[in-house]
């Protein structure tokens, strides 16, 4: 069976219809929901984009494949072992479009692997991998165009020019420098008639027929058209993440009035029973290599907010329409019964929740839980599935389906094995300080553990209190329970696999 892995990067799951959204348009998604299962309890292992994606590809946790955060290149041993390398290595044909983030896109990172700016220089201008176990690849270098502070500057030089940039930069410059350097211009806040700086937010004035979005499933169209069988393709999107940008028609198909019944319910001193991180990540932690991922969160109003979801949702409608693009190729070359295909995100969004934005050191669900959406193969129509997994069963969910022995040493375990009792994330933050955080999540409740810490940490029920409001860490009517969950945290935390701690170049 071939297998269709498409990702988007800092979706929430409930910006789809079929879980919930009564906002966002999102036919083409809630379709592969009903012709596939849905899961409704798909965690990250890690809420940031590197060492997340490192565990989709491996099928192992943070602390075992060496990603621990943002700025830590994958291991050359883990590539070797990725499932991209392994379908290679039986037969299939393998390709990636769009994202990779295997190795970080810093200017200033010193080994100059493929995805980083000078690393990307150094390519001949018609390679096309191989690379991270895929046999092709065609790259969006970082593939966002964030503004950063603290003298970083913008991250405009993962789009080129030439020779700097991969793939999607060259396509940028693809008639010309002058044409080339006018859309870069087109991609700047500068260029937008509507923008909300403070809050990573415009409407972006480049043609949607040039943004990531479209040109990631153009190539991905472009080689499912000549594929021949069995093959193994991942599709990674690089929106919604911040910033907000997406062209038009899609960055007016929802005003902020009409997105305003999905905005979340601010409750004042929410963050007072909570570990002192929330307070101080939700005022921006002003000085911070990472000072734009949430910039003032607590002067956000909810006028900004609205403004800030209504682009968002634009970014996961463009999103809808090019799966659906992508799904049509697969039913037109008549692959579809044949191929296993999957839908998720490398981790959520805070989109402000409890006053927060982006992603950070904070295991709120909307960071955690994601989409994940199966189709094919023993995954049955319509079919809904509420019990805890995690993108570390990916891996060896789509080994099994392509009928390919799986691994001891992987970590996660096949999406249809039968329940599991909770889902582990890890996060060992370094960008601007360090802080180590280990959250088990059951069906009902979650626990969060500050490594090194004694005595701090959280306890939710989800059931009770989905908004996570009330911390019941120090709640004397739940410490057998928070004993109880502490003890699932060892018993997930305790594996005997673990990689040497790398420092990050980020922080």
């Amino acid at each position: 069976m071939n297998v269709l892995l498409i990702t988007t990067d800092q979706q929430r799951a409930d910006t789809l219809g079929v879980y919930g959204n009564t906002v966002c348009d999102t036919p083409n998604l809630d379709r592969l929901a009903a012709e596939g299962t849905r899961f409704t309890a798909c965690r990250c292992q890690n809420p940031y984009c590197q060492p997340s994606r490192a565990t989709i590809l491996t099928g192992t946790y943070p602390s075992t494949h060496g990603v621990t955060t943002v700025g830590v290149d994958l291991p050359a041993d883990m590539v070797d072992k990725s499932v991209s390398r392994q379908l290679a290595t039986n037969g299939f044909q393998t390709a990636l479009f769009g994202k990779g983030h295997f190795a970080s896109a810093f200017p200033t990172f010193p080994t100059r692997q493929v995805e980083s700016v000078e690393g990307s220089a150094l390519v001949d201008p018609g390679w096309s991998g191989p690379y991270a176990g895929f046999d092709r690849v065609e790259l969006v270098l970082f593939g966002h165009n964030i503004r950063m502070s603290s003298g970083m500057g913008s991250w405009n030089w993962c789009f080129g020019p030439p020779p700097f940039g991969l793939h999607y930069a060259r396509s940028l410059y693809r008639d010309g420098d002058k044409r080339g350097r006018e859309r870069l211009r087109l991609m700047q806040p500068e260029a937008a008639k509507h923008r909300l700086d403070q809050f990573q937010t415009w409407h972006s004035a480049l043609p949607a027929e040039d943004h990531t979005t479209t040109w990631i499933a153009d190539r991905a169209i472009d080689w499912l058209n000549k594929v021949e069988r069995p093959f193994f393709a991942w599709v990674s999107f690089c929106d919604p993440h911040h910033p907000m940008d997406p062209p038009a028609p899609w960055s007016t198909t929802y005003s902020p009035q009409d997105v305003v019944p999905m905005l979340p319910r601010w409750v004042d001193g929410d963050l007072r029973g909570k570990p002192p991180i929330h307070s101080a990540w939700a005022a921006g932690l002003r000085g911070t290599a990472y000072e734009w991922a949430n910039p003032g969160g607590a002067q956000l109003r909810p006028e900004d907010l609205a403004i800030m979801v209504s682009a968002y949702y634009g970014m996961v409608s463009m999103l809808d329409a090019q799966v659906a693009r992508i799904l049509e190729t697969l039913d037109e070359r008549k692959l579809a019964e044949d191929t296993l295909v999957i839908f998720t995100s490398d981790h959520g969004e805070l989109l402000g929740d409890h006053r927060q934005l982006f992603k950070g050191p904070v295991h709120y669900e909307g960071l955690l839980r994601v989409p994940l959406i199966v189709r094919g193969g023993q995954f049955t129509a319509g079919t809904v599935i509420d019990e805890p997994v995690g993108l570390v069963d990916l891996a060896p969910t789509m080994l099994g389906a392509a009928g390919v022995e799986i691994p001891k040493w992987m970590e996660g375990r096949p999406l249809l094995d039968g329940p599991r009792p909770y889902v582990l994330t890890e996060n060992d933050h370094q960008a601007g300080f360090k802080i180590s955080l280990r959250t088990l999540t059951t069906k009902r409740h979650k626990i969060t553990r500050y490594v090194g810490r004694e005595g701090v940490g959280e306890l939710y029920d989800l059931q009770e209190d989905p908004g996570e409001v009330v911390n019941l860490w120090d709640s004397s009517e739940c410490w057998q329970l928070r004993s109880e969950l502490l003890t699932l945290l060892d018993e997930a935390t305790n594996r005997s696999v673990r990689a040497e701690p790398k420092v990050s170049i980020v922080g």
